[in-house]
């Protein structure tokens, strides 16, 4: 909605960085106002014991929401990464990248993507997890061998009392229910040396409290991409 917050124009926006039911306050000649603004909404907030804080990492991930160089870069598909909705099926207009997206997309639908890895979420077992990771943490297959993956993004939920993660596993070992074993530091294993064990989920991990059209759509067997 356009609105008026101390006296400037803003649009007040519940986008959501972590699928939580927040609000964001965009505001128009932000590089001029913006310390005012930020004053007038701490002021605001104190009567309400407003904190400022960063938006909650396990919340980022439980909605499968990716960082940028941590979960994807330059060399990944969106279809590797649950983004596929985001390449349009019926865009007539060129864009970048257009051709190589479509020839990917009917690769994948012909059962032979042009990757061998995909981004899945994972409850994994072990310690709750309270640091961010500083390498990314191998994952194995549960009757064990080589490595076969990565973690990318893992964090301890209080919400669902576990660790959650984001990370990358071969395409033949994504699906739902798959069991996993994660090399995990030993300040986080059950055994310190020994893997964990996980499991493949659903992401995001619960619904958001204003899903998005993604998970609309997905609720009714829609492919979100038009």
């Amino acid at each position: 909605m356009e609105a008026t917050v101390a006296g400037r124009p803003v649009v007040i926006s519940q986008t959501g960085f972590t699928g939580e039911k927040g609000y964001e306050i965009y505001l128009r000649d932000a590089t001029l106002y913006a310390e005012e603004m930020w004053n007038a909404v701490l002021e605001a907030g104190r009567p309400h014991n407003l904190r400022v804080i960063a938006p909650a990492h396990h919340r980022r991930v439980a909605a499968g929401i990716l960082s940028w160089g941590q979960d994807m870069d330059a060399e990944t598909l969106p279809f590797q990464v649950n983004l596929g909705y985001q390449v349009p099926r019926k865009k007539e207009a060129d864009y970048i990248g257009k051709a190589a997206l479509e020839r990917a997309r009917g690769l994948i639908e012909a059962g032979t993507p042009p990757f061998r890895m995909v981004m899945v979420g994972m409850r994994v077992g072990g310690r709750p997890i309270d640091e961010y990771a500083p390498d990314f943490w191998l994952v194995r297959p549960r009757t064990g061998g080589d490595p076969v993956g990565y973690l990318t993004s893992p964090w301890w939920s209080p919400e669902l009392e576990t660790n959650i993660a984001l990370g990358y596993v071969p395409v033949e070992l994504s699906a739902v229910g798959t069991r996993l074993a994660v090399d995990l530091p030993a300040q986080y294993a059950d055994v310190p040396g020994s893997p964990v064990g996980a499991e493949v989920v659903e992401v995001p991990f619960r619904p958001s409290v204003n899903p998005n059209q993604r998970e609309r759509l997905k609720e009714r067997g829609l492919d979100a991409a038009v």
